[in-house]
């Protein structure tokens, strides 16, 4: 199994990472100024789940968790070692884990879609699996360092000298 340079999954989990700290950032000033983000495609089901007594956890607004868990994310891809993916998968675990939760409050208990909410999972979902890819193709590797063969215990570098 080949995987994409580290570089590459590095920079797909920079954008991911500004856009859902956008995301994130949006739903919170909209929550502190006028209330609720608002609806794009229309529906009150943002203004719902703004409302709803689950939008904050010890008087504070999720959107904060979201967003320090978006900067905690970026600083991940800053570096190229093992410490920096294993940091990325577990940040990026915690947030799919969370995201997970704050959907099934959405459906089952609130009864309401938050679009923004979606937009955020479904960018937490896609920065979790970029993450599980660099952690399983890279780890165990030199800082950014390239690899032939599969994941797991079978990756290698590629050697310097021919």
């Amino acid at each position: 199994m080949s995987f994409p340079s580290e570089r590459i999954l590095r920079i797909a989990i920079a954008f991911i990472g500004v856009v859902g700290l956008c995301v994130a950032t949006y739903i919170f000033i909209s929550d502190s100024t006028s209330g609720a983000p608002a609806c794009l495609a229309g529906g009150g089901g943002c203004e719902t789940v703004a409302k709803s007594s689950y939008s904050h956890i010890l008087g504070i607004n999720v959107a904060v968790f979201g967003i320090v868990g978006w900067i905690l994310i970026l600083g991940t891809v800053l570096w190229g070692n093992d410490y920096a993916r294993l940091a990325g998968f577990l940040f990026t675990l915690g947030g799919f884990g969370f995201s997970i939760y704050l959907t099934y409050l959405e459906i089952w208990k609130i009864e309401a879609i938050c679009q923004w909410c979606v937009a955020n999972a479904v960018l937490m979902t896609i920065c979790f699996a970029l993450n599980v890819t660099r952690l399983l193709g890279y780890v165990g590797t030199p800082d950014g360092g390239a690899v032939v063969g599969g994941g797991g215990g079978t990756a290698r570098p590629i050697a310097e000298d021919g």
